[in-house]
């Protein structure tokens, strides 16, 4: 049994474009021994981007939030004090700035969380404690 964290993306793609995760992925996001948990941060993400029109989705945001917990059992990991502990010590290049990135990184990496993502910008927080699944 593993715990993993879903980047915003993989989530995206895990609930409307599942050809963009390769095998592994799937099979892990499948296997129901695994808990798979996805940050307030990316729903807030989600919401921003689709009310400014950057993302376009078949579904409103109720019906997306649905999907992911009842439809796909998709925890929500809230943002807690000691993630923002995470956070304020966490050191990152110049050129990533993101701070949904940033939030997403340190629940993972303060929750033991294993972060799946196709960012390869992430690759630079594995000296920080981050264990990451790339897809």
């Amino acid at each position: 049994m593993s715990n993993y964290l879903l980047d915003t993306h993989i989530l995206v793609w895990h609930v409307y474009k599942q050809k963009m995760l390769c095998r592994q992925v799937i099979d892990e996001l499948e296997d129901y021994n695994n808990k798979i948990f996805i940050s307030r941060a990316s729903l807030l993400e989600i919401a921003m981007k689709s009310r400014e029109g950057n993302l376009q989705f078949k579904d409103d945001f109720v019906t997306i939030i649905q999907i992911i917990e009842k439809h796909l059992g998709i925890k929500i990991l809230e943002i807690n004090n000691r993630h923002l502990i995470t956070f304020s010590q966490l050191t990152y290049p110049k050129t990533h700035k993101d701070p949904f990135d940033h939030v997403i990184i340190s629940q993972a990496i303060t929750d033991k969380l294993c972060l799946i993502s196709a960012d390869s910008k992430m690759r630079y927080y594995k000296k920080q404690g981050l264990e990451l699944l790339e897809n």
